[in-house]
């Protein structure tokens, strides 16, 4: 069932995301790109995805350096449960070898955070308009 303004409840956001800071920042620049959006967070790859069972976000913004499961693996695990999920890694790593990994796992896309400011607004609406269709 898809996400449309006004039809239904709002589309959530899971942010993934080990840094405190980080998950803040992101979580009030997400609030106020998306503020028709819930936004839910968690610090690790097992948090992650009790709150993928029970929230069913329709996009997950996921780390891949997170404590204990990593972000490959949890996306992995999301997309296994939750296939509609649409799941952008946002990391610090750059290299081929990290985003073939990561759309093998089921990721939609792979933004480094060197390339947040130009990169993930686009994306993260780009995937937000699948979810309303």
């Amino acid at each position: 069932m898809g996400w449309r303004e006004g039809r239904h409840m709002p589309a959530t956001i899971l942010i993934v995301e080990d840094h405190d800071d980080v998950r803040k920042a992101l979580r009030d620049w997400l609030e106020l790109k998306f503020p028709r959006c819930r936004v839910i967070e968690a610090d690790s790859g097992e948090e992650a995805i009790n709150l993928a069972h029970s929230e069913s976000p329709h996009l997950v913004v996921m780390d891949i350096r997170l404590p204990g499961m990593n972000g490959i693996e949890t996306t992995r695990q999301i997309k296994a449960a939750l296939p509609s999920a649409q799941i952008v890694i946002l990391t610090i790593r750059t290299g081929d070898i990290y985003c073939a990994h990561a759309k093998a796992a089921g990721a939609s896309a792979y933004v480094t955070k060197q390339r947040i400011c130009s990169e993930l607004g686009p994306t993260l609406a780009a995937l937000l308009a699948k979810c309303s269709a």
